[in-house]
């Protein structure tokens, strides 16, 4: 039986989900404007600058939307353990990724926003096992950023290099070696 010290669960940040929530409302707001004003920008194309703020809105609305769900979520947002890694942590959440699919990590940054990318050996079944548009993404993130999974402390009651740390000590315990 593991010890206590062998799991390690991190809830998710109500405070930093409502920031979250909060911005992407902000951002929706500024989409309508730029919908409503799209003729106010005679250099721009009307049509471009109301397409920018659809798109803004649709992808603001649907973060606030998730992000307002995630208050009422219960369930942690990281499980670290002998058996591997379980992400609730976003939209694209992986689910369990058990130690023997872990590969590597690396730390990727997208615009100063720091994220633990996890390298699996068969990245497609991550891709598979999600479905709609959140397969959609995984895969966008699969193409785009080296693989389908990465985790961000922006939702997690845990600061980054803490996070680093406590999975890093977990794969060295329990990773499969090669």
């Amino acid at each position: 039986m593991p010890s206590i010290t062998d799991s390690h669960v991190i809830p998710l940040s109500k405070t930093k989900l409502i920031f979250l929530v909060l911005g992407a409302l902000v951002l929706a707001a500024a989409g309508v404007w730029l919908y409503m004003n799209a003729d106010q920008f005679p250099e721009k194309s009307p049509l471009f600058a109301k397409l920018v703020g659809l798109v803004g809105v649709i992808f603001s609305g649907a973060g606030a939307a998730y992000g307002f769900l995630k208050l009422f979520d219960h369930t942690p947002g990281l499980i670290v353990d002998s058996k591997g890694i379980f992400d609730n942590s976003s939209g694209i959440s992986a689910g369990l990724i058990p130690w023997s699919d872990i590969t590597g990590f690396s730390v990727s940054s997208i615009q100063g926003q720091r994220f633990l990318s996890i390298e699996v050996r068969n990245p497609d079944q991550y891709i598979q096992r999600a479905s709609g548009l959140k397969r959609m993404l995984v895969s966008l993130n699969a193409r785009y950023f080296g693989g389908p999974i990465h985790i961000s402390s922006n939702a997690l009651k845990i600061p980054f290099d803490q996070l680093l740390r406590i999975v890093g000590e977990a794969h060295v315990k329990h990773g499969v070696p090669d």
